[in-house]
């Protein structure tokens, strides 16, 4: 046994990262597993642009001094609007030393009840003991396919989150499917990449998130300012009701899950717009077939029109289900309530598992889309040290940062 802690974090990512920050501000033992942005390093091409604007893409933390912006001015660094993925990799690098220095970078490959707490099994064999663990593991695992590509040799398809380097793809014909900000970012990379890009969606029409103001443009008006949350996630009214999780945990269920289509569609930075103008677009059109045929891979359409590409790159999403963690024992699992794969969770983001939580993307349908940003981790992350160390918060708590955060 490796010894024991009062809370066990794993990941190291965004909300990894603020809940370490928190908790062990407020002086909870914490002892944080993971490699650093692990899946920002991993599962996001090179190249990639950020899809909120800087306002929206500070870790949270505590203390001021530790937004994106800090980051750039303490390294003079012209950080564009929204930044690439290349300074938001560095920033965390960054914020992470701060936070967290003694980063355990075993890879947990268990979690079980033990006692009152749990036992976190690590790869090497070795176990520490927790009296609470938080599940802070992104999209691990919750990739969605296409049942029509299953049956395509290894190599012929893929999903957008597997590729770090788009350039292994250089002289060959890609066909990407969705419409969504992943599968457009990567399609965008492709073609700057001169890659022979095409791009199929069952939807009619792509749509196009509003343009950033270029650095240097006049302030915006006190009415443009506050048109839309500073989360960037949704629109007037839907955004506002999700940057605010306590407002949307009181609605009813049919107005949360209108907030979260409304937040959550599948939509496009401005900035890849201009890069796509002269690429294919096959929309209105799901798949009916593929086959591989001569070391290329054909694709009939829903109206048997027929594609031929050397490799399909999947973009449809994700689908969560904590049970494909594959963290969680079949003791816990069975333990835990879940409603179409997302975790029930309460004050804290508890679960109906005592002492375990999850935050990020499996918090979605308790407290709202902004968890599947990280603009989120400014609601999260303090409101989970409050439960934890057993305090009330203010009554009314947005999930993005306010005051001398805003600005430092």
């Amino acid at each position: 046994m490796a010894g024991s802690t009062d809370v066990a974090v794993v990941g190291a990512g965004p909300y990894g990262l603020a809940a370490t920050a928190f908790l062990r501000h407020q002086g909870t033992a914490t002892h944080t597993f993971g490699e650093v942005m692990g899946s920002w390093k991993h599962q996001m091409p090179r190249g990639m642009i950020l899809r909120s604007k800087e306002r929206a893409s500070s870790i949270a933390h505590p203390v001021p001094g530790h937004t994106i912006t800090a980051w750039a001015r303490a390294h003079d660094i012209a950080l564009d609007n929204p930044a690439s993925l290349e300074h938001f990799l560095a920033y965390g690098d960054w914020i992470a030393e701060r936070i967290v220095p003694d980063l355990d970078h075993r890879r947990v490959e268990q979690v079980v009840r033990e006692g009152s707490g749990f036992s976190v099994h690590l790869d090497d064999g070795d176990r520490m003991h927790a009296e609470r663990v938080v599940m802070a593991v992104g999209l691990r695992n919750m990739e969605r396919g296409i049942p029509q590509f299953e049956g395509l040799p290894e190599g012929a398809v893929s999903h957008v989150a597997h590729h770090e380097d788009l350039s292994t793809f250089a002289g060959k014909r890609v066909l990407v499917v969705g419409l969504g900000q992943s599968a457009l970012e990567n399609a965008a990379i492709l073609v700057d990449l001169g890659v022979d890009v095409s791009v199929v969606a069952r939807a009619k029409a792509p749509h196009w998130l509003g343009p950033h103001k270029p650095k240097g443009s006049p302030p915006p008006t006190f009415r443009e300012k506050w048109r839309v949350p500073p989360t960037d996630v949704g629109g007037r009214a839907t955004g506002w009701l999700a940057a605010a999780p306590e407002t949307y945990r009181r609605l009813p269920e049919r107005l949360q899950l209108e907030v979260r289509k409304r937040c959550l569609f599948p939509a496009g930075s401005h900035n890849l717009r201009a890069r796509l103008e002269n690429t294919p677009f096959h929309l209105g059109q799901g798949i009916r077939s593929a086959e591989a045929v001569d070391g290329e891979v054909v694709v009939t359409l829903q109206d048997g029109s027929t594609l031929r590409t050397d490799h399909v790159m999947v973009g449809s999403g994700y689908e969560i289900d904590v049970a494909r963690y594959d963290l969680l024992d079949k003791e816990l699992l069975g333990e835990l309530a879940t409603v179409e794969g997302f975790p029930t969770l309460g004050k804290g983001f508890e679960s109906t598992v005592p002492g375990l939580h999850f935050l990020g993307a499996p918090a979605v349908r308790s407290f709202g889309p902004v968890n599947r940003f990280v603009t989120g981790t400014w609601y999260a992350a303090p409101e989970l040290a409050r439960r934890i160390a057993g305090k009330r918060g203010p009554t009314l708590r947005v999930a993005y940062p306010v005051g001398s955060h805003a600005i430092a």
